[in-house]
């Protein structure tokens, strides 16, 4: 989540209090009411009344104060605050920083939760002598004082409230601790030589706030923390990582609270469970209310297991569970529930891992796959893919057929109709809540589902559950997790045909492993379909995908006698293709069919009304090398591009002109083309730009135009009109939206809309050059002769 919380008068934040999802917004507030109404609006999650008591106490949405900050005092009302943004992961390239801190100060760090505004009182004795004292006031703040402080003393109260007394903090329950039966203000001195940074972290309301916590560590170290929700048995904490010098490490931990300092140099940290004397901590569903233990696609319990590339400073897990059947029932990141913080700066090109590792209902409807490393295509994303413009027999298949391009688009009167008793239907079977707001993870593809299941609607339900099951619960995928599978070239995407659509070859003799690991391939699968729908399609213009499978040399690597194990593979990888992402495939050709036996098994798990899409061509030259330009298509399949080799298909291989050379004796269109090529290289030259750089999450996920209700029709509108729409949609939402909406048919239209700020530099970098081409020295100028760049 990005924001700035600002107190003071309450009305600016309820106009806009609808929008904090997306933009950083101004909150306000003068009373306690007002703080309520903020709390309700930023945790308003139907799975939060649902959580243990204990769960919703500790959900949090840490504030951490600008640092360094300024005192605080009765005078400035208006405290600016930051929210600060949660990552198990550091991502390449994504744009956010953690707190600038320096080694030679003390850290003296607040941590609580939301339920009241609390205040850190701090005196101290500088190195010069003098007495000092500083306070700072909010949800998460630090104080910093020099190192060499001595007779440090930490306090804390309630804004508005009492001070916080001391508890037993060794007791659950937390019961005061009292002196002559008086209650005992909580107190830390350091008399000298204090910690580099403590940690204090504070619970309740502003009636009884206690501190439960405290935790001292170097400025170099960060906190992973294990503790036990209830004590039904002792678990283990096992932590792996890569130290400064490149050396693979080991430490575990075993107890009811259990704490690990790690550098914060330290990289590639692997935290596993286990119960002493029992099993391993498997992994449950942490979206769903009753967390339920997940099955992969081999029927086997995967490991619960938290990977990060790099700490974030502190990682608090919750476990539960006896000896038998222990279970993470939550995650905290810096003091944030990672269930409750579901929105995050996204204007990178590189998605936040913690995007989605979100209650069900916000799990994005595309991507999930994060750390990337290795470089997209320079021709991933070109302008003439961008911009193409589908006509009716692309929108339609052949003018007249199933839809193929759903969103960012105008929807029939029908299809309107279907969407309303979908919705209507979903309520009724208790899928949603709220038939207006669908959960974010199938929104977009709501009528995608509809057409797949042929507007059956028990059908269609099942496509939102199999979507659920086989995606969502899978998501996010690291590259790493999959690198091998990915570089050994079984499946992989190669170019696209002449209507920009993206081919994904698939070479069943390269299966290795994953023919007897069926999560293994599904995973693979998930991954590159999901690197599809994020990187390469464009909404309203690209949105669907062919699929070549090869099964030359299949027998060197399969026994016919275990055809019927393959088979289960080659089902899990159909599910993913036509049920998790169904709607999406325009055609498959089956190539290289060494025997009969083996075809009929193939056409056994293709659905009979999924016939009519797949095909089993003799002469892959003659019958598929058509539809593509020759440098988009391996020489093995009649193209002009090197053939692949295992290790060479990751990055996968994407090239420029895909629609062909455009030329000055062809039509309009060609015409078109020509210019719109002219402006990227032009802008290439300037910037050196690659639009796929320029393009965000939301970007590709698109949106449904649903007008079924007028609570559907706002969720998108206002963004749709900001799109980068084609001529006839620019046209529909004008006339939907009463104001002219200009189409996007130019990379600097393109770039307006996705990314202003290379707008600017290329302007400005282009002024730059027309004043210095003006002021040059004209060397022949003297000689009367004719400037030939005039």
């Amino acid at each position: 989540m990005a924001g700035c919380l600002c107190w003071g008068p309450a009305e600016e934040f309820t106009e806009q209090h609808a929008e904090l999802k997306h933009i950083q917004v101004p909150i306000v507030h003068s009373d306690k009411d007002e703080i309520n109404q903020l709390v309700k609006v930023i945790f308003d999650d139907p799975l939060l009344e649902k959580r243990e008591p204990v769960k919703q106490a500790q959900s949090k949405l840490a504030v951490e104060v600008a640092t360094p900050a300024p005192e605080v005092s009765a005078e400035q009302p208006r405290q600016l605050a930051r929210v600060v943004s949660t990552m198990s992961r550091c991502t390449p390239g994504a744009a956010y920083t953690r707190t600038a801190t320096t080694t030679n100060h003390v850290i003296l760090e607040m941590t609580g939760d939301m339920f009241c505004l609390r205040t850190i009182h701090v005196s101290y004795t500088d190195p010069s002598g003098k007495q000092q004292q500083k306070t700072q006031k909010g949800y998460n703040s630090k104080v910093f004082i020099p190192d060499a402080s001595t007779d440090i003393v930490v306090q804390f109260s309630v804004v508005g409230g009492a001070n916080i007394y001391k508890v037993d903090r060794n007791k659950s329950g937390y019961p005061w601790i009292k002196e002559g039966g008086k209650s005992i203000i909580d107190t830390f001195e350091y008399s000298s030589s204090p910690p580099q940074h403590v940690q204090f972290f504070l619970h309740g309301s502003s009636l009884r706030s206690w501190v439960a916590d405290v935790d001292e560590r170097s400025h170099a170290e960060n906190l992973l923390e294990m503790v036990s929700r209830d004590v039904k048995c002792v678990r283990t904490m096992q932590v792996k990582y890569t130290d400064d010098s490149g050396q693979e490490q080991t430490w575990s931990g075993s107890g009811y609270n259990v704490k690990c300092h790690m550098q914060s140099s330290a990289s590639n940290v692997e935290v596993t469970f286990s119960a002493v004397g029992g099993r391993k901590v498997y992994k449950v569903d942490r979206r769903h209310p009753k967390l339920p233990f997940i099955k992969d696609a081999n029927g086997k319990q995967p490991l619960e297991k938290f990977v990060y590339s790099t700490l974030p400073s502190s990682v608090l897990f919750e476990i539960r569970g006896s000896s038998i059947m222990p279970y993470v029932s939550s995650v905290f990141e810096n003091d944030i529930d990672i269930l409750e913080s579901a929105d995050f700066d996204c204007s990178c090109s590189v998605d936040p891992p913690n995007l989605f590792c979100v209650a069900l209902d916000e799990m994005p409807g595309i991507g999930g796959i994060i750390d990337l490393q290795a470089a997209h295509s320079e021709f991933l994303l070109p302008a003439e893919v961008a911009l193409f413009e589908p006509t009716n027999a692309e929108i339609f298949h052949a003018g007249s057929g199933a839809r193929q391009i759903f969103l960012n688009t105008k929807l029939k009167d029908e299809e309107t109709a279907k969407l309303k008793e979908f919705r209507q239907y979903l309520v009724e079977k208790k899928v949603v809540e709220n038939g207006d707001v669908l959960p974010r993870y199938f929104e977009s593809a709501a009528l995608r589902i509809i057409h797949t299941s042929k507007g059956k609607l028990d059908k269609a339900v099942d496509l939102v559950k199999a979507s659920q099951k086989e995606r969502v619960r899978r998501l996010p995928i690291a590259e790493t997790d999959v690198l091998d599978d990915l570089k050994g070239g079984f499946m992989y995407w190669h170019g696209r045909d002449k209507q920009c659509r993206p081919l994904l070859v698939i070479r069943l003799e390269r299966i290795g492993a994953m023919a007897k690991d069926k999560e293994r391939a599904v995973k693979a699968v998930l991954y590159s379909l999901e690197y599809a729908l994020r990187y390469i399609m464009v909404p309203g213009r690209v949105e669907n995908w062919i699929v070549l499978i090869d099964l030359e040399n299949v027998f060197s690597v399969i026994n016919p006698l275990s055809i019927g194990g393959m088979v289960g593979v080659a089902a899990a990888i159909s599910t993913a293709l036509e049920k998790v992402y169904c709607g999406r495939m325009v055609w498959v050709k089956i190539i290289n069919m060494p025997s009969n036996m083996l075809a009929r098994a193939i056409n056994g798990v293709i659905p009979a009304e999924k016939k009519d899409k797949v095909g089993f061509p003799t002469d892959v030259k003659k019958e598929v090398a058509p539809f593509f330009e020759p440098n988009q298509l391996e020489e093995r399949y009649g193209g002009s591009a090197a053939n692949t080799q295992p290790g060479d298909t990751y990055p996968y291989r994407f090239f420029p002109q895909c629609r062909g050379k455009p030329s000055t004796d062809k039509g309009e269109e060609e015409q078109k083309q020509i210019e719109r090529s002219r402006t990227y290289s032009e802008w290439k030259e300037t910037e050196d730009l690659s639009l796929h750089e320029s393009t965000t999450l939301a970007f590709h996920e698109g949106a449904l135009w649903d007008e079924s209700s007028e609570k559907a029709k706002v969720r998108w509108l206002a963004n749709a009109k900001a799109a980068s729409l084609t001529s006839e949609s620019a046209q529909a939402i004008s006339k939907l939206a009463g104001t002219t909406v200009e189409p996007c048919q130019t990379v600097e239209r393109f770039l307006e809309l996705t990314n202003p700020e290379a707008v600017r530099g290329a302007h400005e970098n282009r002024a730059k050059t027309e004043i210095d081409w003006g002021s040059a020295e004209d060397p022949d100028a003297t000689d009367g002769k004719t400037d030939s760049r005039a």
